[in-house]
């Protein structure tokens, strides 16, 4: 199997809004093969069609001090913070290994690269389509993607040791009735996947680059990771401050916000 060349990042900012603007820095951005392995803060983090209202309570999310934001991708909304891990595979798509431009198949490449990673960690786990990977108990990891003509972003959570009631309680959306154009995140078992963080970001980088040594940033067997720009890191904070940290963009209605 041909090596795949690019870079590893274990990039984590100061705050749930400069950790998803930099995700659309790295799209915008993208030149190689990039995988991010971050933990975000405590917050919920709704799909881009969404409306925070009916996806979470957002009376408990002020009162415990709980970020709502708004990614650029789609999707329903998840849990961030202690017992989470994200990440984020971005791929330019003439560089691509089949990925192509069908969002199935796009969520089916990119979760056998986290079953496979998981399975070297002796957690069994299985892709449940559309988008979401099981283990035996429940539901441990639910993935978005972005598709652009240059490039595609897959990225997701995943469940490690996470307060499962604050999980629920955070993400349950309402009963609340809308219009088709809103996707509603829907109640589904969820579990802890009992992974080692470390050893699965290790895991997952190996088999995303085939085993490769010319990761940027890390040595032949893996070790470290590259590190973010300067540019890229001010461009993080610009976005954040201008989009993901406006409380339009988070709790508004996404429409015509997903157009723009």
């Amino acid at each position: 199997m041909r090596s795949r060349k690019g870079r590893f990042l274990e990039a984590t900012l100061g705050d749930p809004y400069s950790n998803l603007a930099l995700e659309e820095v790295l799209f915008t951005g993208l030149r190689a093969p990039t995988l991010r392995v971050w933990a975000n803060q405590r917050s919920v983090v709704i799909g881009r069609a969404q409306l925070a209202r009916a996806e979470t309570d957002l009376e408990y999310c002020r009162r415990e001090s709980v970020p709502v934001v708004r990614r650029f991708t789609a999707g329903g909304a998840v849990y961030n913070g202690p017992g989470n891990l994200n990440w984020s595979f971005l791929v330019p798509r003439w560089r691509g290994r089949g990925e192509g431009s069908d969002p199935s198949r796009v969520f089916e490449s990119f979760a056998a690269i986290v079953v496979d990673a998981l399975e070297e960690c002796h957690v069994e786990s299985r892709y449940r389509p559309p988008n979401s990977i099981f283990d035996n108990c429940g539901k441990i990891s639910g993935m978005a993607a972005y598709i652009s003509k240059d490039a595609v972003l897959c990225h997701g959570t995943l469940l490690v040791d996470a307060d499962l009631k604050e999980v629920e309680a955070l993400t349950t959306p309402s009963a609340e009735e809308l219009a088709r154009r809103y996707p509603r995140s829907k109640v589904v078992s969820i579990s802890n996947c009992g992974a080692d963080p470390l050893e699965f970001a290790a895991k997952l980088a190996n088999v995303f680059f085939d085993g490769s040594d010319d990761r940027h940033g890390t040595d032949a067997n893996g070790n470290g990771a590259s590190t973010l720009t300067a540019a890229e890191s001010e461009a993080a904070s610009s976005l954040a401050a201008t989009k993901y940290a406006s409380i339009s963009w988070n709790l508004g209605d996404p429409f015509p916000l997903n157009d723009a």
